[in-house]
């Protein structure tokens, strides 16, 4: 499907500001006065995750908020910017905070932490600015969200978010709400999982165990054959496992294209499917940075 408009959209960037600016370069913008702008009035559209595990989190900060402010980018909040907004906020009924100050938590966080050590004021601006981001974009021919796309939680979230309030962070960050917040929430930000067969389990990036894969969700139903085709990280046991007509996975069916992230897709990018496009080939684990340039049709670039 060709896409005639003047976007470059770039996956999960994750501190490594170097990598954006080479990608940025190699996309014909320059910058000036400490922006990034295109003689060509071509626009970025950033697919969040811009902080945690890089060398340079506060530098990719400026680059990215400065190029949104300035009208040459728009950004989407990626489930890492959610996850620190709800580390950052205290918990006033409860206490503590609305994410855990466990471990884990702070295994993750580390980084943006050690980075902002000496700049306060700075780390609190911008997590007022994570609170303005939207959690999808839609746009006339194209569609951008961090990790899923699922017309059922984009319509509820259309109709139930307002922001990141107190009430809303409580939601969303609580596993037995009932009222369909933390759900959506986390599917949107963080992905479709399923529970793998037969107890299997496998240890994650971070060496946690988990009991579920990620799904792809944009893979074409019709190249579904086996877990593998479907699960992500799925063992290698149980990898041929053939799927039944019983499989409900979710499946993106509509015409408009929608870009996102999140995935940490591994070997050389490809367009696996022309109508959703995942830009997230792992610059944090040693992978590349990825950008769709839109126009007569779709070119990855990296």
């Amino acid at each position: 499907m060709a896409v005639n408009t003047n976007y470059d959209i770039i996956g999960d960037i994750h501190g490594h500001a170097d990598a954006l600016e080479r990608l940025l370069q190699k996309l014909c913008y320059t910058r000036r006065f400490g922006v990034y702008s295109h003689p060509e009035k071509r626009q970025v559209v950033f697919v969040g995750d811009f902080i945690d595990r890089g060398p340079k989190i506060r530098e990719t900060l400026h680059l990215v908020r400065d190029m949104v402010l300035s009208g040459n980018a728009h950004a989407v909040m990626g489930n890492h910017e959610f996850n620190a907004i709800s580390f950052h906020t205290p918990h006033t009924e409860k206490g503590g905070f609305f994410r855990d100050h466990s471990l884990k938590e702070i295994t993750q966080h580390i980084e943006t932490l050690e980075q902002f050590r000496h700049y306060d004021g700075e780390w609190a601006a911008f997590l007022d600015w994570f609170k303005t981001l939207p959690l999808f974009l839609e746009f006339d021919q194209f569609r951008v969200v961090h990790a899923c796309w699922d017309d059922a939680h984009i319509h509820f979230l259309q109709h139930q978010y307002t922001g990141t309030t107190t009430d809303f962070l409580s939601k969303g960050n609580d596993k037995t709400d009932k009222t369909g917040v933390h759900t959506a929430v986390e599917e949107t930000l963080k992905g479709k999982e399923s529970v793998l067969p037969d107890g299997h389990s496998f240890l994650d990036k971070d060496g946690n165990l988990r009991h579920e894969c990620r799904v792809r969700w944009w893979r074409d139903p019709s190249i579904r054959e086996q877990l593998k085709d479907v699960m992500i990280d799925c063992p290698e046991e149980i990898a041929e496992m053939k799927l039944s007509a019983a499989d409900n996975y979710h499946t993106y069916t509509n015409d408009k294209p929608v870009f996102f992230g999140h995935y940490w897709l591994k070997g050389i990018p490809r367009i696996e499917n022309p109508n959703a496009v995942c830009l997230d080939y792992s610059v944090a684990k040693g992978g590349v940075l990825v950008a769709c340039r839109l126009g007569e049709g779709m070119k990855l670039v990296y």
